[in-house]
């Protein structure tokens, strides 16, 4: 399986670009920039990507102009993914490093066609099962419970790319919430443990974050009940859709 490589950066964070080629480079990677967007140069009437209204419903929260960014410039690259010669792309977010161990597994991992997207960033390790076995101590899990959170590091087949581009698209959730909802997006979602990255010294400075706490974005309390109706529901299609993937280790 042929793989390109794309970092997602910021025209202002040269150095994070440099550390992070430096790190794929030590591996034979070689990465392909995708130009990110920066969300405060977007004024909220040209966030023509944007379901507010939806983002309000589903989220409970006012979206952060780094949250706009960041969907965005991930939409780029999975039609950048699309529309190359590759077998399947991998999105990295400039703030990780690789692991020595990530070709392998990815090798492996394109042996079968059982996925169509997989995560190997997370913030969380949630109640998850195990669907194959993979090299260098890592698995195929389908994830039972989350968000799991993180959108850092993950591979899309090519012609799950423009697809998933398109049931992505308007925003009503940040994207790593949206991403991993395979149930919603119609695409055989996975995620590999123990993760294939870590994240690096820029991680606290991400592309997302802004001056302001994110808990003061959170809607009152009552309008945020179509937000705990969604969620649960969210909660129960997740389960069902963890179950119903076909692995062979279980």
């Amino acid at each position: 399986m042929k793989i390109d490589f794309f970092v997602i950066n910021l025209d202002r964070s040269p150095e994070r670009l440099s550390t992070i080629r430096a790190d794929a480079a030590a591996l034979g990677i070689d990465l392909i920039r995708s130009p990110a967007v920066d969300g405060k140069t977007v004024p909220p009437e040209a966030r023509h990507d944007l379901d507010l209204a939806g983002f309000l419903r589903d989220h409970g929260k006012q979206p952060m102009d780094g949250e706009y960014g960041c969907y965005v410039s991930h939409l780029a690259a999975l039609r950048a993914i699309a529309a190359s010669a590759a077998d399947a792309g991998v999105i990295f977010e400039d703030d990780i490093a690789p692991q020595p161990e990530l070709l392998a597994v990815l090798e492996a991992l394109g042996q079968r066609d059982d996925w169509d997207v997989v995560r190997f960033a997370h913030h969380r390790q949630p109640t998850k099962r195990r669907l194959r076995t993979l090299p260098h101590g890592r698995a195929l899990y389908a994830a039972l419970f989350g968000p799991t959170g993180s959108a850092a590091a993950y591979v899309v087949r090519r012609e799950a790319a423009a697809r998933l581009a398109n049931a992505l698209t308007p925003m009503r959730l940040p994207y790593d919430v949206a991403l991993e909802r395979g149930w919603a997006t119609g695409l055989r979602t996975r995620d590999i443990w123990p993760d294939l990255v870590r994240f690096g010294a820029h991680s606290k400075s991400s592309l997302t974050q802004a001056g302001r706490r994110y808990g003061a974005m959170k809607l009152k309390p009552w309008r945020r009940l179509p937000t705990l109706g969604f969620r649960t529901l969210d909660l129960v299609r997740r389960a069902w859709f963890a179950g119903a993937a076909k692995g062979n280790d279980t």
